[in-house]
């Protein structure tokens, strides 16, 4: 025996249909909503209602509203085949820009309705979207990682030799040769002197010889910094 609350449940929903069917009818997009709006006050996840509601909302151009009513329906579980409204929430995205979650729905809608020709160009277009977007995304990656390699690789340190050593350069022709020895005489004002061409950066890779063209052939060829110097300087004759 069917009991009042069980009428009274199978009656609501069937005047919530019947608004639904009233609002298909009508023409003006306002009467519309009302009628939807009515059906949804006594149905609340009448999925027929609800869709209607979100391709009013994307004919208005109001996309975020109209998601919102088709999340309501999938959202719902009560809708077996939800094909139309994954296709309609894609295509939502698709205005948006929003092309990755565009094409994880196309792809959802597919799996109720798998080789629809529609929904595949769809994905297609979708698909080749994204790629060229990761296509282009990787492509910068790779120019910045490329452009941050080329100015680490240039050297710009000031790790000059030290001022004995820097003397000897200056003050004694042959003291390459004799090198390891480290015992010649410095003055004071010799080393005074380098320390004026160290603070003016007179010393520096661009007055060394290893220095030509930006780079330094000390260092098999690495660009340099004309300003700055490393151990191995040596000045120009």
């Amino acid at each position: 025996m069917t009991s009042i609350k069980e009428t009274a449940k199978r009656e609501t929903i069937a005047t919530s249909q019947k608004f639904v069917l009233m609002g298909n009818e009508e023409t003006n997009p306002e009467k519309k909503e009302h009628y939807y709006k009515m059906a949804l006050e006594l149905e609340p996840k009448n999925a027929s209602a609800l869709n209607k509601m979100g391709l009013l909302f994307y004919q208005r151009g109001d996309l975020r509203e109209a998601i919102r009513f088709f999340d309501a329906i999938i959202d719902s579980g009560k809708v077996h085949n939800l094909y139309p409204i994954y296709f309609n929430k894609s295509m939502a995205l698709k205005v948006l820009k929003e092309y990755e979650a565009a094409l994880n729905y196309i792809s959802k809608a597919l799996i109720y309705n798998a080789g629809n020709p529609q929904a595949e160009e769809l994905k297609r277009e979708f698909q080749d979207i994204v790629d060229e977007k990761y296509r282009l995304r990787a492509e910068r990656e790779k120019q910045a990682a490329y452009a941050g390699l080329k100015k680490e690789n240039i050297y710009k340190s000031w790790n000059p030799p030290t001022i004995s050593v820097l003397a000897n350069m200056m003050y004694y022709k042959d003291w390459n040769v004799h090198k390891h020895r480290r015992d010649f005489e410095i003055t004071e004002s010799q080393k005074q002197k380098v320390v004026a061409k160290l603070e003016s950066k007179e010393f520096c890779c661009a007055t060394c010889n290893y220095y030509t063209n930006d780079a330094c052939r000390k260092r098999k060829r690495m660009q340099v910094d004309a300003k700055a110097i490393c151990k191995a300087f040596q000045p120009r004759n």
